[in-house]
Order: C-alpha cells, then sequence, then structure tokens
C-alpha cells in the first residue's frame, strides 16, 4: 500500500496536493475542467459548441463529453441525445453534470481493477431522489456501485451484494457529499467505505465509515458512470468529480487529502 508521503516530494518545500500526488491514478474526470456541449437544451446541434475551456456553456447545454483531466485519459462521453447529461447554472451545482434520470455516460476505456488489487474509488456526488436505488457506475448487472437508499451503498462484484450501511444519520437529499472507496491488503481483499459532507459526517476529517469493512477480491470492470451500467437504475443527481486509482490503497492521511482537496474547489 502506498501511502501519501510515498509518492509526494520530500525535499524543499512540500508539495501541493493534487490527486496525482497518489500514485496510480487512472480516472479523473474534474469539477468544472473538460466539459462539452453539442446541443443546446431544446436539442439544436447547430450552431453549438460549448464547453467550460471556453466560458459559454448555458442552462440545460446537453454534454456530449466530460474529457480526461491531468495526466488521466479515459474520457465519459456520450452521442446519444435523450441520454445526455446537462448543464446546470444554479448557484450549488455550477462546473458539476447532471443526470436527470435516463441520463448516462460511457467511459472511452474501460476501468478494470484487477482481482486481488489494491483500489481507491473517490466520488463527489448530489441525489435528489432516493424513491429507487441510484447508480453511481459500473458495466453490468451484476457488478456495480450504487446507493440502494439514504444510508446504504451497494457494491455487487461477481453478482454477490457488499452492503455498507451507516450506523446514524442519512444522506439528505439535494445536499453533496464525497464518498471514497478503498481496497486494502491484496488478496484479503478489504473493502471499506467513507464518507464525508453536510453537518452529520464532517466531524472526521478522514471521513465516517460506512458500515463494516468486508473482504472481496474480485475483479470490477467500470465502463459508465451515472447508472449500475447501459441506461439501468439511473442516478437522478449531480457528479462534481470522478476519481479511481488503480492499484493504491488509499491511507486515512490519504483520504483526508482527498476529502479537503475535493471539497476546496
Amino acid at each position: 500500500m502506498l501511502g501519501l508521503g510515498n509518492s509526494m516530494a520530500t525535499s524543499g518545500a512540500p508539495s501541493e496536493f493534487t490527486p496525482e500526488s497518489i500514485s496510480n491514478l487512472q480516472l479523473w474526470l474534474k469539477f468544472n475542467q473538460n466539459i462539452t456541449s453539442d446541443q443546446e437544451g431544446g436539442g439544436s446541434f447547430d450552431p453549438h459548441d460549448h464547453s467550460t475551456a471556453a466560458g459559454n456553456m448555458t442552462d440545460t447545454d446537453k454534454i456530449n463529453a466530460w474529457n480526461a483531466f491531468g495526466s488521466t485519459s479515459i474520457n465519459a462521453v456520450q452521442t446519444t441525445q435523450g441520454e445526455k447529461p446537462v448543464w446546470e447554472t444554479d448557484a450549488p451545482h455550477v462546473g458539476g453534470l447532471k443526470f436527470p434520470g435516463g441520463k448516462i455516460m460511457e467511459l472511452s476505456s474501460d476501468v478494470v481493477l484487477d482481482e486481488n488489487t489494491d483500489f481507491t474509488i473517490a466520488v463527489r456526488f448530489n441525489i435528489y431522489d432516493f424513491s429507487t436505488p441510484r447508480g453511481i457506475m459500473g458495466s453490468a448487472s451484476n457488478e456495480f456501485i450504487r446507493a440502494s437508499n439514504n444510508t446504504t451503498f451497494r457494491l455487487k462484484v461477481d453478482n454477490v451484494n457488499r452492503d455498507f450501511a451507516l450506523a446514524s444519520g442519512t444522506i439528505a437529499i439535494d445536499e453533496y457529499y464525497t464518498i471514497i472507496i478503498v481496497r486494502s491488503a491484496g488478496s484479503t481483499g478489504n473493502l471499506n467505505v467513507f464518507i464525508r459532507g453536510n453537518e452529520s459526517f464532517d466531524g472526521t476529517a478522514t471521513g465516517t465509515q460506512v458500515g463494516s469493512e468486508l473482504q472481496d477480491t474480485g475483479e470490477i470492470t467500470i465502463d459508465v458512470i451515472g447508472g449500475q451500467y447501459d441506461n439501468a437504475t439511473n442516478l437522478s443527481g449531480f457528479f462534481k468529480d470522478i476519481l479511481i486509482w488503480d492499484g493504491t490503497a488509499a491511507s486515512s492521511g490519504d483520504r483526508k487529502e482527498i476529502f479537503d482537496y475535493i471539497e476546496a474547489q
């Protein structure tokens, strides 16, 4: 396991933390960066060439790409008009992507988290409807990550459910939280979930643990965001950041840095 101290410069002044300060960052979809729209909310394509880089995004713009940031190269894309997430100009949500049910984005390359391998997943999200389970990411009906309800996250690996339930408190409707999922100890496959955000979960800098540690060493493939797979069990909410480190289990110190970095944006 590589901690933050193993991957940052150790001479001179300490480097400012970024997600690339932790080794093996494979996916980085960053808040308010590299987002493009090829359609206006009404569906018109021409003329329409909006992006966060150009600073000309408008309310309900349909998002065709959320491209990789930093040294990563995996993009999230959508070409089907009815499945594109949208841009929101309300102050709490600017810079994120709205997935108002029935929306999903496909990754340009699958993220394959091999069996017996450490990983870390961090997601900044907002869910405004818990009437049904809400998919976060996945690749198949037997392999996904979702919020089952306002207290429980489910990782399904090789058709086996791994449920992590809050000991107290709930995930409030229409508020932002960050979750960090960590698998550590290689072939032992220790899975832990941590959450921070809102008054209920701000007391622990390294995140409030959700449920108990579970074990699963199976391979996990991620090829979509905003649903469990294809167009199933969609989010009904917002994403602001999605990051995956393949091969590194974040330490408690790493988690604090990740939470702080994401929430400060």
